[in-house]
């Protein structure tokens, strides 16, 4: 991870106006693509070009990524409009950190790894044998109150110390998309229910966070799986 930083943080530094800029080596476009890999958004290519905010009423027009000249196409072919919008906040803090506090480059990335880590959703909790899962809700640019220097999506990620909450929303249900709520079933067992397909998966009620919930259903399945009848010949 700090090697990627690294490489990030001098390839930014090697360019004086990144919103002047045409054409990069395709080396050098691969940096950007490791960088936003790293950051967890798996991208399927960085192209040149920009990515209007159409949720900017009255100017739609206004493009996510402000300097960078490049954005990020996920899986589909589609623009990812927070990945492009990481990224030139990325492009951003760099620069910030080089010609507003003349930071020296150690310490640019530093900057840089944390908001990459910080910037990796929580693993995929596994839920069952049939390959039900439960996925990190996405996030959503900060809102304008709570923003820093402009840097709208550096946002915090759910992490397996957070505690999970009862009566609450607590993710989503990956590939049915409907979200997942913690409510109390019984006396000694919680559930997670899906508002989309209704699946329920029943859970002991003392479990705190989403890393109980992991380790429950690890050694869960594992139990199951050893308790599978031997089917060789």
């Amino acid at each position: 991870m700090r090697e990627i930083a690294e490489q990030f943080v001098d390839l930014v530094l090697r360019y004086e106006c990144w919103s002047q800029v045409q054409g990069l080596p395709h080396e050098e476009v691969q940096i950007l693509f490791h960088t936003v890999s790293a950051a967890g958004f798996n991208p399927q290519a960085i192209a040149h070009g920009k990515v209007k905010d159409e949720s900017q009423f009255p100017t739609p027009d206004c493009a996510i990524n402000v300097i960078s000249p490049y954005k990020v196409v996920d899986k589909t072919g589609e623009d990812h409009c927070f990945a492009t919008g990481w990224l030139d906040c990325a492009l951003r803090l760099v620069l910030m950190g080089k010609n507003l506090h003349d930071e020296p480059r150690d310490k640019i990335i530093d900057t840089i790894l944390s908001e990459i880590l910080r910037s990796v959703p929580l693993q995929p909790i596994l839920l069952d044998s049939k390959g039900d899962i439960l996925w990190e809700h996405p996030r959503q640019p900060l809102a304008p109150s709570r923003e820093v220097h402009g840097l709208v999506y550096f946002v915090a990620h759910t992490r397996d110390a957070d505690g999970l909450h009862l009566n609450a929303c607590v993710g989503v249900h990956l590939n049915c998309t409907g979200y997942m709520d913690r409510f109390r079933a019984t006396d000694i067992f919680d559930c997670l229910t899906c508002r989309k397909c209704n699946l329920r998966v029943f859970f002991p009620k003392e479990i705190q966070t989403y890393g109980d919930l992991r380790q429950y259903f690890i050694e869960k399945l594992q139990g199951e799986a050893s308790a599978q009848p031997n089917n060789l010949v």
